[in-house]
């Protein structure tokens, strides 16, 4: 057998080897690998990964046929702020958006940024926070598949680790004017079981209608959640850190803007080069996506009635289509 033969056979059966796996895998899976490969290495602010992130995020919003935001000149937002050791760090949002209606915004968060490399390791964040981009990817197409109530805008924050600079740089920009803004929906960390297999749900006391929203949607789902505003358990370290301030939310929150923060707290992963796309539980990692779904689609319903409500002075209320049999309802832990 030929030198040029073998090559052939070898390329034939990788290419064939790849399209198999991707077809085992749903789109936000493969979202994932691509963005916790080592390819990127690790995604960290101002590196080479971080621009190929980003260029893989606006090709996907291209795909889907989301928009640039209408106050910036492209897909991106360029800053430079100062970090938690007052040193200036630049990054890149990437902003895209699901507008047009006369009706408010709801802004989806997820950080792209991570921890880079060190030496021959990688700290690929797979988990923090490639599940929470890939999962936001997911949402974005599904709001241009079905009629949404509000405006829908997507966050891919840079330099979350830094202290949450570019959430920052995109609220005190004001490309969306804050008036404007109903709530925001942030996706970290997704795909991480721990031990107790649940989502950690924070920001459910931001608004006079998000616990009867969760606890909807638990029950809807079937899927373990926990109240972190009335709890301080955070995933496999217990603590008093408080999680209405450990992403970006925690600036939504300053401007009395209402949130929900949604992930698996911290686990052995977090933080190290074991965070990798091979070490996520596909299984559970596509109940978060669905239920971070769910959320999105009540958020917009209630958007919607607070809409309504405003033009005819009645008080806003949860849609019927998050409300299920009392005898399957369970109360957040």
């Amino acid at each position: 057998m030929t030198t040029r033969l073998v090559v052939l056979i070898g390329t034939l059966f990788i290419l064939s080897s790849t399209a198999i796996y991707a077809e085992e895998n749903p789109r936000w899976m493969q979202d994932v690998i691509y963005l916790a490969s080592d390819e990127l290495e690790g995604r960290q602010t101002g590196s080479e990964g971080a621009k190929r992130s980003r260029h893989f995020i606006i090709e996907r919003f291209r795909e889907l046929d989301i928009a640039p935001l209408a106050a910036l000149p492209s897909y991106t937002q360029p800053f430079t702020l100062n970090n938690r050791r007052d040193k200036p760090v630049s990054g890149v949002n990437v902003v895209g958006v699901n507008a047009g209606r006369e009706a408010p915004f709801i802004v989806l968060t997820a950080h792209y940024d991570h921890l880079g490399r060190k030496g021959r390791r990688i700290f690929n964040g797979a988990d923090d926070n490639a599940s929470g981009v890939a999962a936001m990817l997911e949402i974005a197409a599904r709001t241009t598949q079905q009629d949404m109530q509000c405006n829908w805008a997507f966050l891919a924050s840079d330099a979350e680790e830094h202290g949450l600079l570019g959430a920052k740089a995109f609220v005190s920009g004001h490309y969306i004017g804050v008036e404007s803004i109903f709530g925001n929906l942030n996706l970290d960390m997704l795909s991480q079981p721990g031990g107790r297999h649940e989502l950690l749900v924070s920001g459910v006391n931001s608004h006079t209608q998000f616990g009867v929203l969760a606890q909807n949607i638990e029950s809807a789902t079937g899927v373990r959640m926990t109240n972190t505003d009335e709890k301080q358990r955070v995933g496999r370290y217990p603590g008093g850190k408080d999680r209405t301030k450990v992403s970006d939310h925690a600036v939504f929150a300053e401007e009395g803007i209402p949130f929900l923060f949604l992930g698996v707290g911290r686990h052995n992963y977090y933080h190290t080069p074991r965070d990798t796309a091979s070490r996520i539980n596909v299984g559970f990692y596509t109940q978060m996506v669905e239920a971070s779904w769910q959320y999105a689609k009540g958020l917009d319903a209630l958007c919607g009635a607070n809409l309504q409500a405003n033009i005819s002075d009645q008080p806003a209320s949860v849609s019927d289509d998050y409300t299920t049999p009392s005898s399957r309802r369970r109360s957040l832990r």
